[in-house]
């Protein structure tokens, strides 16, 4: 009888230390760093923003998972002859270390209120951005197509955007390339601060005021989680 208790107890004792450390609580998880492009599966996020050509600009995003977001956003300011509209989607699509690359294509609409500026926008890009702790660093290189709805040509000289009508190159629906680069800063784990800009091309060569009045953007702003 002593010998079958002894046996039970020497077979008992490997599973121990086994149930002990079932009972400990799990070791937290660390902070997740605030992702000022992706708020999280289930989250949402705001932005809000000011610079050039949109002298304010505001976005509610949603993440469609961890590496997926849907932006809505509108926008104003005195180039747009108005406001301006749209969706900002964008995927977390690549990563290798600290890098990742990310594919941007926001989708803007400037609704003429009297059907003579009335145009939209498309802007793919590719962001190719470093993390370093609190700080995320992008290069990022794209096209951007622009082209009128349904106002009416205008004709005689050319004029810069922000004249008599629409410059011919939106008139005419072109294509135009873009390079740019940006910054954000997580100040705590909900809310980051950024700047960003891109220049608008022909070529290799700026694009002059028959494209656009202004050719390039920059924002700087701040955006905030609310949930997650």
């Amino acid at each position: 009888m002593r010998s079958t208790l002894l046996a039970l107890v020497l077979l008992a004792i490997p599973g121990l230390p086994a149930v002990a450390r079932a009972d400990e609580p799990d070791a937290p998880k660390p902070a997740r760093t605030y992702d000022y492009l992706f708020p999280g599966g289930g989250n949402a996020q705001i932005t809000a923003a000011t610079g050039l050509p949109y002298a304010a600009l505001g976005e509610i995003s949603v993440g469609v998972g961890d590496r997926l977001a849907v932006g809505a956003l509108v926008a104003g300011g005195p180039f747009l002859g108005g406001f301006a509209t749209g969706i900002n989607p964008r995927v977390d699509a690549l990563h290798a270390g600290a890098m990742r690359v990310v594919l941007e294509a926001p989708v803007i609409w400037y609704p003429g209120l009297q059907n003579d500026d009335n145009w939209m926008l498309v802007r793919p890009m590719v962001r190719v951005e470093g993390n370093t702790g609190r700080l995320r660093v992008h290069g990022s290189v794209g096209a951007m197509w622009a082209s009128m709805l349904g106002a009416s040509p205008v004709s005689g000289p050319i004029t810069p955007y922000g004249g008599a009508g629409l410059p011919s190159g939106v008139q005419q629906g072109s294509v135009w390339s873009t390079a740019g680069a940006g910054a954000a800063l997580a100040v705590s784990p909900r809310t980051a601060v950024f700047t960003e800009g891109f220049l608008i091309m022909r070529g290799v060569d700026l694009a002059g005021p028959e494209w656009f009045a202004l050719p390039f953007a920059a924002f700087a702003g701040v955006s905030t989680t609310l949930g997650g």
